[in-house]
């Protein structure tokens, strides 16, 4: 019986995980983006370890924009990968020389600075204070760069993340019932011994 319990307990609870999560993908010429949020903490985690297309030679990142987030009065990186811990916010707009465009202050955030080599499970980890953020969709621009670290590679991604979709009521429900299922039969078996 102890068994059954665990098994059920642990289902619910990674059920109640799986409802509560948070996070969207999107995938660009071999690099995956994934953004994930709690209450107002941001993470944006970018994998890319296999690039194709006009970012194959792209060695390094040297710069990131997340808009499309709602309003907020201040936001601090507050984790990322090497060097990047040291990059500069701005509110401007990232174009193709770095955070150079027009500033959209409370409403966007442009880091850059030192280029960090690209890889696998790359986490910036963003923190906002105020404001009213929305995190379910943000836009995020990147400027990679080549082996020489000046030269611009590929075209500035300029794109959404969409957020993943929730499982329907009725996965749930189906999943429930296999997991009453699979008790019952526990339970049955156990009856036999």
């Amino acid at each position: 019986m102890n068994t059954l319990r665990k098994t059920l307990l642990s289902s619910l609870l990674a059920l109640g995980a799986v409802a509560s999560a948070q996070a969207g993908t999107l995938e660009y010429q071999g690099v995956t983006f994934t953004s994930s949020w709690t209450d107002k903490v941001l993470t944006l985690e970018i994998d890319a370890a296999h690039r194709t297309g006009d970012w194959a030679s792209a060695t390094t990142i040297g710069a990131l924009q997340l808009k499309d987030i709602g309003r907020f009065d201040n936001v601090t990186l507050t984790s990322a990968p090497g060097g990047a811990a040291s990059w500069t916010l701005s509110s401007n707009e990232l174009n193709a020389n770095g955070c150079g465009g027009g500033a959209h202050i409370g409403a966007s955030l442009c880091f850059s600075g030192d280029r960090v080599a690209l890889s696998d499970d790359m986490v910036f980890k963003f923190t906002f204070n105020g404001g009213a953020t929305d995190f379910s969709s943000p836009h995020v621009k990147v400027n990679f760069y080549g082996g020489d670290g000046g030269r611009k590679v590929g075209s500035l991604l300029s794109e959404n993340i969409p957020l993943a979709p929730v499982p329907e009521p009725q996965t749930y429900a189906m999943m429930l019932g296999g997991l009453a299922v699979m008790g019952a039969m526990a339970r049955r078996r156990r009856t036999r011994r």
